[in-house]
This record gives structure tokens, C-alpha cells and sequence, in this order.
């Protein structure tokens, strides 16, 4: 039985190399229609996967907050409401 990685646990980056593949593939036009749908649709998946990716890594910036000119904090990301607290620099 083959070890499956986390979905967490696979960089965005290695996600975007594999949309860029199935792009190309597709590009190529020399899938069968069958073939071309189910690329199509593994295309979609991983592009649900980054952007998934990409609004957790927003929130997790969005929680810088400048309080003033000379004071930062950071709100570490939690999913789930009132469970942040400030860690003050």
C-alpha cells in the first residue's frame, strides 16, 4: 500500500508544478475527450487545493497588525474564533 501525503503536508509549490503539467497537457490536445475531462477535472482539484492554500496563508499575514509606527504584533492563525492571542515585539 503506497504512504499518501497529507494535503497539509504537500508545499503549494509542488501543487502549482502539477497544475502547470496538467495545463500543458491539456494544451497539447492529444488526450481523448474521456482522457481530457478527467485531466479537466484533476486540474480543478488541485486549483481548489491552492487556493485553499493561498487564503489560509493570507489570513495568517492579515494577523500582522501595526499598532503603531515602532509597535507590531502578531495574532498567531487559529480557524477557530477567540482562540487568538497577541504576541507583542
Amino acid at each position: 500500500m503506497k504512504n499518501k501525503k497529507k494535503v497539509e503536508d504537500i508545499p503549494f509549490e509542488e501543487y502549482l508544478r502539477k497544475l502547470e503539467k496538467i495545463v500543458q497537457r491539456l494544451e497539447e490536445g492529444e488526450l481523448t475527450l474521456d482522457e481530457s475531462v478527467k485531466t479537466y477535472e484533476e486540474g480543478m482539484n488541485i486549483s481548489k487545493i491552492c487556493l485553499e492554500k493561498l487564503n489560509k496563508t493570507k489570513k495568517k499575514i492579515e494577523q500582522l497588525v501595526i499598532e503603531s509606527e515602532e509597535k507590531y504584533s502578531t495574532k498567531p492563525f487559529s480557524e477557530k474564533e477567540g482562540e487568538d492571542t497577541i504576541n507583542e515585539f
